[in-house]
């Protein structure tokens, strides 16, 4: 597949002649499944579900496979074999693994799952970075179990003192990071920390002052082609991480995003990744340099996917959709998303208990620049505070021609906004 370095035409359906039959592999955890399926109905696909989700799929029966946890299995696979499938799809790091691995069984196109495994262990991500020289944080790994004052001492003269990130080894959404100043408050962020893994070990981190930053790409044939760069406007500065609003077009200066390309495409390399979409986080420091923190080879999570848009009204999933069903005599071209301000708005969770009622909506609806509202935890629901946060309380999506009116706009809705929970 060729891709002009342009990017100027738009995706069009049509572009998918030779791979029509796709196994979309979906999690019940997922925000983004009918956004998939709709995706995948807009391009005249034939689609089955694999999925671990109990509730009725929005497919005839006869389009769905059931699987406990999403896990493989040998007659799984086999019958997987019989049905001709030319490409499968994951959408977060748990199914794109299971995608990896089936794609490879069926002999189709797909990144290595020692590469996926890369992107999904820090520990790993850390190491391969690290064998490639890639500026990132300085870090250590350790036992869940080792509480020792001298272990732990010995880790943190790793990553030269405080303060320092805990994270666990794996998992999305900020759940289980904190931010630790004091050699004190350390066993108890490592206790913390644990209670959201079952991991082994756990990572400690370099926390790198500076802002925050995820870039959105997709690779063809090994080139990365960025698809959008998002600013975090608010400092995550911690304890906790939980994730706020972004925006985007970014308004970093043109050399930083280049350098961003430049470093992504390089971590990249390093873990044999060559196909499909990709999510980067990185942070720029107060003198200027650009600390990878993370690629994963998926898309951006949440229903944040809803914030871009391609030509006039190409979705991203219609997009990833087509660069995974494109034949290699049909050139995958791209147009950029609009040049509006889009953000989006990931509520917080205010504190643990049960969500007894969310007062503000209609409001929040109201407000001139908003595009779309969404709640995705219902009423009676236990929720979790940060840092044992599961999912968000919701998504707020707002365009406007400017940047601070996109995000004054985003401010305005969280303040509206009541939980009530108990």
């Amino acid at each position: 597949m060729q891709l002009p370095s342009a990017c100027e035409n738009t995706l069009s359906p049509s572009m998918i002649v030779a791979m029509t039959k796709v196994l979309l592999v979906l999690p019940s955890s997922s925000y983004r499944s009918s956004e998939y399926v709709l995706a995948s109905q807009r391009l005249n696909l034939d689609i089955t579900l694999l999925t671990d989700a109990d509730t009725p799929s929005i497919l005839p029966l006869d389009k769905v496979i059931h699987i406990p946890e999403l896990c493989s299995d040998p007659g799984m696979l086999d019958q997987l074999e019989q049905l001709n499938f030319d490409a499968v799809v994951g959408v977060d790091d748990v199914s794109v693994r299971l995608a990896a691995q089936i794609s490879e069984q069926l002999g189709l196109p797909t990144n290595s799952k020692e590469s996926i495994s890369a992107t999904t262990n820090k520990a790993i991500f850390r190491e391969r970075q690290s064998h490639f020289e890639l500026l990132q944080p300085k870090f250590a790994v350790i036992d869940k179990t080792q509480r020792g004052s001298t272990q732990l001492w010995e880790a943190v003269q790793k990553i030269a003192g405080f303060p320092l990130v805990v994270k666990p080894i794996s998992g999305t959404q900020s759940k289980g990071v904190i931010r630790v100043d004091r050699f004190d408050d350390l066993p108890k962020a490592l206790e913390l920390t644990s209670q959201v893994t079952s991991d082994d070990q756990l990572l400690l981190e370099e926390y790198i002052q500076g802002r925050e930053y995820a870039l959105e790409g997709i690779l063809v044939d090994a080139k990365l082609v960025v698809l959008a760069i998002f600013d975090k406007p608010e400092p995550l500065e911690g304890p906790f991480f939980e994730e706020s609003i972004y925006v985007t077009p970014s308004r970093l200066p043109m050399h930083i995003q280049l350098e961003a390309e430049r470093v992504v495409q390089r971590s990249c390399d390093a873990l044999g990744l060559w196909t499909g979409p990709i999510h980067a986080e990185f942070r720029v420091s107060q003198d200027g340099h650009l600390y990878l923190l993370e690629v994963a080879a998926r898309s951006i999570g949440g229903s944040c996917a809803k914030a871009l848009q391609f030509g006039s009204d190409t979705t991203l999933e219609e997009l990833l959709l087509i660069q995974a069903t494109a034949s290699e005599s049909d050139p995958v071209t791209i147009k950029r998303q609009r040049r509006t301000y889009s953000g989006v708005l990931m509520l917080p969770t205010p504190k643990t208990g049960k969500l007894h009622a969310i007062t503000g909506i209609d409001q929040v609806r109201s407000l001139k620049y908003v595009t779309s509202f969404e709640l995705t935890t219902p009423v009676g629901t236990f929720v979790k505070a940060p840092p044992l946060t599961e999912r968000y309380m919701g998504f707020v999506f707002a365009n406007s021609p400017g940047y601070e009116s996109t995000v004054e706009t985003l401010k305005t809705a969280r303040k509206l906004l009541d939980f009530e929970i108990s």
